[in-house]
């Protein structure tokens, strides 16, 4: 076998490695639409695939609409996403109450809505498990749940932030969101906030 072949074959075998290599590589990053697990999560900021950005706002009367009719289903679907994940580890998912309020907020880089509903949480703990022991398992637990607008659907991955309420959540990670009027469905700027506020400070004075 001459020098040319060989050089040949290693140059197609080479060729081939580095087309699987790259169809390997698309198969694993699919569109934020198609995989909940690729969500912008708080608290981390940076993530390999985030929502498409936007530079138009949507219709958020719709996009409240929908929330507001699909919203048991969703309710039901972050319970039963919650209870497969296995985590907390050693923990079963036992109740998940769900109360009426909620706080619309703006993600930044799609100019989506995602709601925050406050939840109250109770475990038990895996027989057998690290946590079987464990007296505080029983203790209730608040946080708030975390529903998304993907740009086509509302939809939820089970994320829930431990020990805030919605507008502490929406504090605590405010760069990554826009306040929400939902009366007026506009967004809030910090005049107007600021704004709000003014009235109580001058009856105070």
């Amino acid at each position: 076998m001459g020098l040319p072949i060989i050089l040949t074959v290693v140059a197609g075998i080479l060729f081939l490695t580095i087309t699987f290599y790259i169809i390997a590589r698309k198969n694993e990053t699919t569109p934020y639409h198609a995989d909940p697990s690729a969500w912008l999560q708080p608290p981390i900021a940076k993530e390999p695939d985030l929502p498409p950005a936007s530079t138009t706002a949507p219709d958020y009367r719709v996009q409240v609409n929908e929330f507001e009719q699909s919203r048991k289903v969703l309710e039901e679907t972050f319970f039963k996403v919650c209870s497969e994940s296995g985590r907390p580890r050693g923990l079963r998912w036992k109740t998940c109450d769900f109360e009426s309020t909620m706080l619309f907020v703006v993600e930044n880089h799609s100019l989506n809505l995602h709601a925050l509903v406050p939840v109250v949480i109770s475990f038990e703990a895996i027989e057998g498990g690290p946590m079987e022991d464990m007296e505080a398992v029983s203790n209730l637990r608040v946080g708030s749940a975390l529903f998304v607008h993907t740009g086509d659907n509302w939809a939820t991955r089970g994320d829930v932030i431990y020990n805030l309420s919605p507008d502490e959540a929406f504090q605590r990670y405010a760069p990554n969101y826009t306040a929400f009027d939902v009366d007026s469905l506009n967004t809030k700027s910090e005049s107007s906030t600021q704004s709000e506020t003014l009235p109580d400070q001058e009856e105070e004075a």
